[in-house]
This record gives structure tokens, sequence and C-alpha cells, in this order.
């Protein structure tokens, strides 16, 4: 057990830090993670298209870390949350045509000047700007570890199924936690097995991501599948704020990662082919 009572969680050395990933993982280690920094990317989404119409409403359900770009933060769109609030610092869009090359938009002192309790950068492994990626995500750790803010690393790879190379994923999932990563976002890589080897290789907590626009039962059983791999909880975004019943979705996730009761059985959400 580790000093604060969790299995291999939480072993860091900023007191502050500390009480930080408590806000981000806060039951036993596990939390439901809830990205909206999507549209920075790929423009307006359903379910996200007027934020100040659209948030109250997830945020109803109670996720216990929402992950936002500076902009919904600073014009106070977050404040009334009892969430705990990460600002994703790095970004690119799909105008540009290369949305996995990510930039370092801002960095840890202007996080912490708007008050969020975490930061995350996204690292696309395998684009040729990699290397810049790496760097940026290691400067921001160093930063965190500086300021006693955690950090939660999306590590991805480029044109991989993560099904069929689970191995890639273990390698980014270990790169992130050697950058200095309190937390690592990646995918779900099919079957409890591979993702166990994801998560043991892994010396910091783990959380899936929901991945594309899927059907809700297969969201919840890889989600439970992760679970029992190990991952310490989840990161879902459009899976849940374009459900048709946002409250509900995320009263399942935190079934399935904090053992409460869900509220009814929410259904696949209906959502524009084209989205």
């Amino acid at each position: 057990m580790t000093p604060h009572g969790f299995p291999g969680v939480f072993v860091v050395s900023s007191p502050g830090k500390t009480r930080r990933l408590h806000r981000l993982l806060p039951i036993a280690g596990r939390g439901v993670l809830l990205p909206v920094d999507q549209p920075l990317t790929v423009g307006p989404l359903p379910g996200l298209v007027d934020p100040r119409r659209d948030l109250p409403r997830l945020l109803a359900g109670r996720p216990d870390a929402v992950i936002a770009h500076r902009g919904l933060i600073a014009q106070g769109l977050l404040a009334d949350s009892r969430s705990a609030i990460v600002q994703h610092l790095s970004a690119a869009t799909t105008l540009s045509h290369r949305p996995d090359a990510k930039t370092l938009l801002t960095g840890v002192t202007d996080a912490l000047h708007l008050g969020v309790d975490a930061v995350s950068v996204h690292i696309s492994f395998g684009d040729p700007e990699e290397s810049a990626m790496l760097a940026a995500a290691g400067r921001v750790a160093a930063c965190c570890d500086e300021w006693g803010l955690p950090l939660l690393i999306m590590a991805y790879v480029v044109g991989v199924a993560p099904d069929r190379e689970p191995a890639k994923i273990a390698h980014a999932a270990r790169v992130a936690a050697e950058l200095g990563a309190d937390v690592v976002k990646v995918p779900y890589t099919g079957c409890v097995d591979s993702f166990a080897a994801v998560v043991s290789s892994c010396f910091v907590p783990v959380v899936v991501a929901g991945g594309a626009k899927a059907d809700w039962s297969r969201v919840l059983a890889d989600v439970s599948q992760a679970v029992t791999a190990g991952a310490r909880g989840v990161c879902v975004g459009r899976n849940v704020f374009q459900h048709d019943d946002p409250r509900s979705a995320l009263a399942a996730l935190r079934a399935v990662v904090h053992g409460e009761p869900a509220v009814g059985r929410p259904e696949p959400a209906k959502v524009p082919a084209h989205v």
C-alpha cells in the first residue's frame, strides 16, 4: 500500500499535487473524466454547440473532472461545477490538415492563475512532430512538479488500431509515465489481457479513452473490461455529450468505475450520420 492507502496511486513528492490528484481521482484513486476539448480541433459538435446551454446538463451528471481548453475556463463556464477542472494545454485543428501535430498553447503558470486542479497535454506518437511534442510534455512535467500540479498525458499512436498492436499502446503509455505524467490516458486495446499488460507496465494510474462515437453498450462493455484490467478510470467525451441522456450516461460510467447505482439504463444516442 502507498502512504495514501491506494495501491500504486498518488506516490508523488508534493502535498499540493497529492491533494489535487485526490480531486481528479477522488474515490479510492478512481475517476470519471469528461473531456469537452474536442471543438477546438474539429469545430462545434452536437452536444457542445452552445456551451452555455450544453455544459450545465453535462455537469449535472457529476463527472469527477472536466477537461477543457482555456476559453471555457477563463469565461467562467465551469465555475459552478463541483468537478475538478483540467486545463488542456496543447492542440491542433483539422483546418491545418495536421490535427495530430499538437502545439503547446499555454503553460502551467497560466493554468494556476485560472485556478485549475490539473493540466493535460496530448502526444501523437508516430507523427513527424513527435519529438517536439515529447520535449513540450517534458517541460510541462517539470513545471508541474515545481508548482505541485498534476499532469495528465493523452498518449495516442497515429495510424494504429489499438486492438491489433497493443504493444505500441503499452510503449506510448510507458513513455508518458517516464516523461513525468501523474495519470496517462490511452485507448482500449480490445481485450482484458492486452490492456492489463498496458496497465502493469505503466507505473502511474491509467485511464481509458472513450474513443470514437460508438454503440453505448459497446462503450460500457469496453469500460468495464478496462477497469477489470486495472484502469483507474475513464475519459469519455463524445459518447457522453452526444448521448440522448448525458446525465444517465455518466451515472452508468460512475456505476462501472465507482460501483454506484446507475440511474436507469441509457439508450444509444441518436446522432446524425455525418458526425
